[in-house]
This record gives C-alpha cells, sequence and structure tokens, in this order.
C-alpha cells in the first residue's frame, strides 16, 4: 500500500509529460521514502536504476560498467560518463527513465559528471527526450552546496523536489500494529522518517522498542545520529555543541553564547544553517528549539550520557535517564501531532499554526471551514483541569484571537468541571488516542 506521496507523485508525473529532457533532483532525509515514491512512480516504465558509491571517480565507472555487464549491457571494464549514459539511454521511440541514488558521489568525484551529463542531454536533443532523476539524502550539501559545485550547470535543473517528513495520521497507516499511544510516542522519538519507523517491531510496546532499537549498543539506530551529522554536516564538533546546548536548555541565543564560548556571530551563522536544513526552528524571539523529532531525542538523552550508556544495561538506562522525562519531552511533538489531527478537517489549502509569546503558548491557532477561530492547548500527560481551560483564554487574548472555538487536548483525561464545561459547549475536549479509535 503506497501511502501520502500523491502531491509528489503528481509533480514527477508532469515533469515526465513535459516536452524534452528533463533532470529533477529529489532530496531528504535518509529513510524518509524517497526510493519507495521513486519504485512507485518507475512502475510500469521502462527505466536504470543506479546507487552511487562513495569512492574514486574511476572506480565509480568500473562499478557501474560492471553492474551493467551483469545486466547484459556491452560496456567496457573503465568507460567514461560518457560512454555509460550513451550504454544506459539508447535510442528509443518512448520517454526514458534513469534514476541515479546518492549522486552527490557522483558529482563530487574528481571525474566531470555534471558536465558530462549535460553534454549528453544536448547532443540528444533531436532525438527522444529522457528524465533524469537525481536523488540524494545530504540535504544540506543539496541546498547550500550543489549549485556552486556544478557552476552553469545549473541552469538546466529543471527543478528541486525535497520529499519531507510523513504525518502522524499516514505513520498510523503505514504501521497500524501500533496502538495510537505508542505511535505517539513512536512519532516523538522518530518523527515521519518510515525508515526509522521500520527499525521498530509493532509486537513491542513503544516502551520496549526504544529499549531494544535505540538504547541498545548494538542496535542500528544507536549510531544513527552520528553518521548522520557526519554525512550531512560539514563541522559535526560546533553543530553539535550547540544542539548540545539547546537540548540541554540553553534555548536562548546568550545561553548558547555563555554554554558554548562560541561567538554570537559564528552562533548566529550556524543557527541559520541548522534552520536551513530543518533541524531547528526559531518558536520566539532569540528563542530555539530542535526540530527534527529524532535528532531532538539524541541530544536531549543519548549525548549527554554517552558514557552512562555504555556503563548501563539499556534498562536500567532507561529507568534512570528516560522514563521521568519522557513524556514532557513527548509534550513538544504532541502538540504538532494535535495540529495535524486538526488540519486534517480544516478546509483544503488552510494550515492550523502555532503561537509563542513572552510567557505564553497556544498550541493551535485556526480558522475552521465555517470561519470559527479556533485556539487550543495541547498537554500529553497530565488530567487537564479547569485553571488549563482559563490559561487558554488567557493565551488567547495575549495573542490576540478572539475565540469561537477552544479546545484542549490531553491523552490522561479531564477533570470533572471541565467536563461540564464541555457539556455546555464552552470547551471541546479531545483525544489523539479517542479520535484514531474511533
Amino acid at each position: 500500500m503506497f501511502i501520502g506521496r500523491g502531491e509528489e507523485l503528481q509533480l514527477l508525473e508532469r515533469h515526465y509529460e513535459s516536452e524534452g529532457s528533463q533532470i529533477l533532483v529529489v532530496y531528504g532525509a535518509k529513510g524518509v521514502g524517497k526510493t519507495r515514491l521513486l519504485r512507485e512512480f518507475a512502475e510500469g516504465r521502462k527505466s536504470i536504476y543506479y546507487a552511487a558509491r562513495a569512492c574514486s571517480g574511476r572506480e565509480q565507472c568500473f562499478q557501474w560498467a560492471r553492474e551493467l555487464r551483469e545486466s547484459g549491457l556491452p560496456v567496457s571494464e573503465y568507460p567514461e560518463y560518457s560512454d555509460l549514459l550513451a550504454a544506459v539511454l539508447p535510442e528509443k521511440t518512448e520517454k526514458q527513465l534513469l534514476i541515479l541514488d546518492e549522486f552527490q558521489y557522483l558529482v563530487k568525484g574528481e571525474r566531470e559528471f555534471f558536465g558530462e551529463l549535460v553534454n549528453f542531454l544536448n547532443y540528444r536533443r533531436l532525438s527522444r527526450p529522457v528524465m533524469i532523476v537525481l536523488v540524494s539524502s545530504a540535504s544540506g550539501w543539496v541546498e547550500n552546496h550543489l549549485v556552486s559545485r556544478i557552476g552553469g550547470n545549473a541552469a538546466y535543473i529543471n527543478g528541486f523536489l525535497k520529499v519531507r517528513e510523513l504525518p502522524f495520521g499516514e505513520m498510523r497507516m503505514i504501521f497500524p500494529g501500533f496502538s495510537a499511544r505508542d505511535a505517539i510516542q513512536n512519532y516523538a522519538v522518530l518523527g515521519g522518517i518510515p525508515g526509522l519507523w521500520k527499525s521498530f517491531d509493532e509486537t513491542l510496546s513503544a516502551e520496549e522498542n526504544l529499549i531494544r532499537h535505540i538504547l541498545s549498543r548494538e542496535s542500528r539506530l544507536y549510531g544513527e545520529m552520528r553518521v548522520y551529522l557526519t554525512e550531512e554536516l560539514r563541522e559535526p564538533a560546533v553543530y553539535s555543541t550547540i544542539l548540545g546546548a539547546i537540548a540541554g536548555g540553553s534555548a536562548k541565543l546568550n545561553d548558547i553564547y555563555l554554554h558554548t564560548g562560541f561567538s554570537r556571530a559564528k552562533i548566529s551563522v550556524y543557527l541559520k544553517n541548522l534552520m536551513e536544513l530543518d533541524l531547528v526552528e526559531k518558536v520566539y524571539a532569540g528563542i530555539y528549539r530542535i526540530k527534527t523529532p529524532y535528532v531532538r531525542f539524541y541530544f536531549r538523552f543519548l549525548f549527554p550520557n554517552l558514557s552512562l550508556l555504555e556503563e548501563l544495561s539499556p534498562e536500567d538506562f532507561y529507568a534512570k535517564r528516560v522514563a521521568g522525562e519522557l513524556p514532557s519531552y513527548i509534550d513538544t511533538a504532541y502538540g504538532q501531532i494535535c495540529r495535524q489531527v486538526c488540519e486534517e478537517e480544516l478546509p483544503d489549502g488552510v494550515s492550523a499554526t502555532e503561537w509563542v509569546g513572552k510567557g505564553a503558548h497556544l498550541d493551535i491557532v485556526a480558522v475552521d471551514g465555517e470561519n470559527r477561530r479556533l485556539a487550543a492547548l495541547c498537554v500529553y500527560d497530565r488530567i487537564l483541569d479547569d485553571g488549563d481551560y482559563k490559561k487558554l483564554i488567557s493565551y488567547a487574548k495575549k495573542a490576540g484571537v478572539q475565540v469561537d472555538r477552544a479546545c484542549l487536548f490531553s491523552e490522561t483525561g479531564f477533570a470533572n468541571e471541565l467536563r461540564r464545561k464541555a457539556a455546555k459547549g464552552n470547551v471541546e475536549l479531545k483525544s489523539i488516542t479517542e479520535e484514531f479509535n474511533k
């Protein structure tokens, strides 16, 4: 079952149906579903796939040629890129599709690849067109360095498609074996990256999965973040220092400066880079938080406790360092999940937003299909009472929001006075678990 990528598929189709040859760059986080998307797109079409290696240009050509010979194409042992392109894209009557995965290894190599690709397409201009899809998990490199690396040839790129994380509801559909509450915790830890969720076992609870598949030193996800930072960021030591400071509670620019010892100017530059990569977001004037869930989890729990992780069993580490703080950690992601669920009932093109002010915070601000203004607070693991309702109304006034619909979300429950208010229509009481169990 293919879920959640309808818009991306439509964009690929539009490029494929366009006249002439196309070069499209498709990129996104490792495991987000790029390969699955392109496999669906290539279904029923004549296509060639090659996964590039991190190696020299000569070795790259050798490995690609070896694969082609094994598939029956006559290619020499040590060809040039032009020879390889001619082999995989011969004269045909229909439009052809070539998918080059992790193409940054082709472009970064000492041999000129992109120029050869452009020359090949220009040579084929009067023949049958082709569609080249260049795929990469190195989002930072694509967004910040690709254009400068290939120079004027960047003009030949017809489009960029960033494959983003899937929302909570679609992750629930892809992995239906998890209970709604466990899925909330999984989303808070792993975000909307299917490749990470695949490492979890749907027969285990969220806590058991966390212990076995993240906190265990033998697990794949235990070292995933270190690999990610090395591949995605050019100066991982600096970025790790800043991310560690934010996760540890130094959310203000001045706090980061005092913690790291870096200059404010340097911190601002690196924060800008982190925001461009969707790793960090500014939530209020001078206040930052880590945006990507697994990055946030790693720097909240693993990064400051690596020595203890080596000393304790995963079960003991979970009990000592994670269990007590996990509910408050989940709260941030819970607000995001509630916004996504809220958006499902809004008109197409209308989004729910978050509002953050000085000493005040609304998890959801939106206008529904009946033009009613909605405001909500979302608290994951606490019974909400009348004080929370009053807080919601007070925060809405600070935000300048005239509330037509007041909502409170909780997975733990609501006090009786709130239930009486809800019975009178003064407030809506919601639970993600109940929404998905209807």
